[in-house]
């Protein structure tokens, strides 16, 4: 609105001129008078080139066609004002030295352009710096606001450029009313355009022009209703420098497609985060530094109502959030598998999402926001309480925990997203006693263990879809589960009988307690577990493929009474697996045992051979030595006692002393 005024001001002396001298002087006179009258007081050029016609009836005043007024030469050559015509209305008495003032004032198929320059300057600034200067009649200036009772902008088109942002905008078809009966009392002001193919609509009241135009707080109130989209405002409100206290509201049925009129993007929001309705109403303060506090918020998006506080400083790099909101529930069923019945950017009919994650959002400011709400509901999920908080610096996200409840247990820790340079995450949590069937169902689509269970989640993640983030996953995840079953499944039923009707409804193992842990490597975790039931234990191995979401698992369970073990193998996807007994392994099992009794009988066999054998060789010694004995002429008790060779040396020396001596 200030630029208009101070364009209508400028003009004031062409209204003078021409009132003044119309019943004495030529109308070439007045349109010169006019333009020179002008040129003093701004340093801009004039120019009419259509007829000027003084007017009695229906009021007092002039009417010019082809008015055009030059734009400063750093604006470029565009004119800053082409208007079809110009009529002013004055009221009698100023042709009789009367207080000047316009009763009525319309502008008709007008193009403006205007010029911010990257310094600030403005193109429609006639008075102050933003033209080129005023001539030696600058004192001829109005000094003061110029009365104006009435004014109308009819069909026109106004461009607007700012050098220093790099915006560009038009209106067109801009038809504009504002009523000021009283210079320092209400304006009201009313009009449509059309910004981008956009229909514009706007109302606004200022309660006391006067305290506006002298740089205090005003009363205003504001509306701008554009397709499904209405903002309104009420306050009180400054325009040098900017700044407002008040009420605001914002109401939207199409996802503010107002903001591609001014070549905003409108925000792809979800649905339960504002997809098909926003109301939003809160206290709104526009400081003069700029800054942006929002108190006593109350947002309805799509049925989803948040509360809170929220302060916003767009004067760094990037805008600053500082936010504290609160939310009794959430449904926020649109994001999750279940509410999308199909492809997302996370996870997908036949799987982890394949859709590349647009983390620009990350970039877009700096955050500080601190969330409380009860239960928020994801479609296949339902989490009962969330404390977090969310800090987010130069595309770096960190969600901490605070806690959040869910499934009769707490989850504490942090999650990290982070979109510099590609998309990474980190999660750190630490999960005490959650209800392992409602998690599994809702997660992993798999509803047959029950317990309750004490985890801890370790995992860093580096891709730009879901996806490569699973596949590249490394870490750890450990599992402690208290007393609980598995149902659909008796092991050992199936164990005692190798019968697989052992699975099915009404089936179940009861167990007292069990352990998991497992060591991801690119996507796959490999580990072990261990469980204790009444009726038998059990140790395990395998893997699980996260990015497949399949498992590959064997369990080795031993019944208590009979002593019994057979292998169970868990193969195929998480969320229906085919679990049966190791049949190949019992075969292997029973082969390798009969190996072992045949090693065992053959042993034995070789064992009795030999001891035959010794026992034969003992009885051919023995008979040896008693004939060797009887040779000798000894006893057989003298060869056990000393060697044979001893006995017949002693025996040969006996006979040859003999014999020497003719014994």
């Amino acid at each position: 609105m200030r630029w208009i005024i101070r364009i209508v001001g400028t003009l004031v002396v062409l209204v003078v001129v021409a009132v003044g001298a119309f019943l004495l002087v030529p109308a070439e006179r007045i349109a010169g008078l006019a333009a020179d009258r002008f040129k003093a007081a701004t340093g801009r050029t004039l120019t009419i080139e259509g007829p000027v016609r003084a007017t009695l009836w229906p009021r007092t005043g002039v009417r010019v066609q082809d008015v055009t007024v030059a734009n400063p030469d750093w604006a470029g050559s565009a004119p800053l004002l082409q208007a079809g015509s110009v009529e002013v209305g004055v009221p009698l008495s100023v042709l009789f030295g009367g207080e000047v003032r316009i009763e009525r004032l319309e502008v008709r198929e007008a193009v403006l352009t205007l010029v911010r320059d990257a310094g600030g300057a403005e193109s429609w600034d006639l008075i102050g710096g933003g033209g080129n200067g005023a001539g030696d009649g600058a004192d001829d200036a109005p000094s003061g606001p110029l009365p104006i009772e009435y004014a109308l902008l009819n069909g026109a088109e106004i461009n607007f450029q700012d050098r220093g942002s790099g915006s560009d905008w038009q209106l067109r078809a801009v038809d504009l009313e504002a009523r000021l009966p009283d210079p320092a009392g209400e304006l009201d002001v009313s009009g449509s355009a059309l910004i981008g193919g956009q229909a514009v609509s706007l109302d606004a009241q200022v309660d006391r022009m006067g305290d506006l135009l002298a740089g205090t707080l005003a009363p205003v109130t504001a509306e701008v209703a554009s397709g499904g989209t209405r903002l309104s405002l009420e306050g009180r409100v400054d325009l040098d420098p900017a700044a407002f206290e008040g009420r605001a509201s914002a109401v939207s049925s199409d996802r503010f497609a107002l903001l591609q009129a001014f070549g905003v993007a409108p925000p792809d929001l979800p649905a339960g985060l504002g997809s098909e309705s926003v109301d939003v109403t809160a206290a709104v303060t526009l400081a003069p530094a700029g800054t942006i506090h929002l108190r006593d918020i109350v947002a309805d998006l799509d049925g989803n109502r948040l509360s809170g506080a929220i302060d916003v400083d767009p004067t760094g790099e990037r805008p600053m959030v500082t936010a504290n909101l609160a939310a009794e529930s959430l449904d926020l069923t649109s994001i999750s598998r279940k509410g999308q019945g199909g492809e997302t950017a996370l996870v997908s009919e036949t799987g982890w999402g394949r859709e590349e994650i647009d983390v620009s959002g990350l970039f877009v400011a700096d955050a500080d926001v601190t969330l409380s709400t009860g239960p928020i509901i994801l479609g296949d999920a339902t989490l009962d309480e969330v404390r977090a908080k969310i800090a987010l610096d130069r595309g770096r996200a960190v969600i901490t925990l605070q806690p959040l409840v869910a499934y009769g247990g707490l989850v504490t820790g942090d999650v990290v997203v982070n979109g510099r340079g590609g998309l990474s995450a980190r999660a750190t949590l630490d999960l005490v006693g959650l209800q392992m069937q409602p998690l599994l169902t809702e997660f992993a689509d798999w509803d047959r263990l029950l317990g309750q269970a004490d985890a801890t989640l370790r995992l860093l993640g580096v891709g730009n879809t879901a996806l490569a983030l699973v596949e590249s996953l490394e870490g750890s995840l450990s599992l402690t589960l208290g007393p609980g079953q598995i149902e659909g499944l008796d092991l050992a039923g199936m164990i005692r009988t190798l019968d697989l009707s052992h699975r099915g409804e009404g089936a179940a193992t009861v167990f007292d307690g069990a352990t998991a842990t497992l060591d991801v490597v690119d996507g796959v975790g490999t580990g072990e577990m261990s469980l204790e039931a009444p009726l038998l234990t059990s140790t395990g191995s395998g893997t699980v493929d996260l990015g497949a979401q399949t498992l590959d698992w064997r369990l080795v369970p031993t019944l208590r009474n009979p002593e019994v073990t057979v292998p169970v193998v868990i193969r195929g996807p998480w969320d229906d697996p085919d679990i049966r007994p190791d049949l190949e392994w019992l075969g292997r099992q029973r082969l390798e045992e009969e190996r072992r009794a045949l090693e065992s009988r053959a042993r034995e066999e070789a064992e009795a051979l030999r001891a035959r054998a010794e026992d034969e060789l003992r009885q051919q010694a023995d008979r040896l030595r008693d004939r060797v004995a009887e040779e000798l002429d000894v006893a057989p008790e003298v060869l056990d006692e000393r060697p044979v060779e001893d006995v017949i040396r002693e025996r040969v020396e006996n006979e040859l002393i003999d014999l020497l001596l003719g014994r």
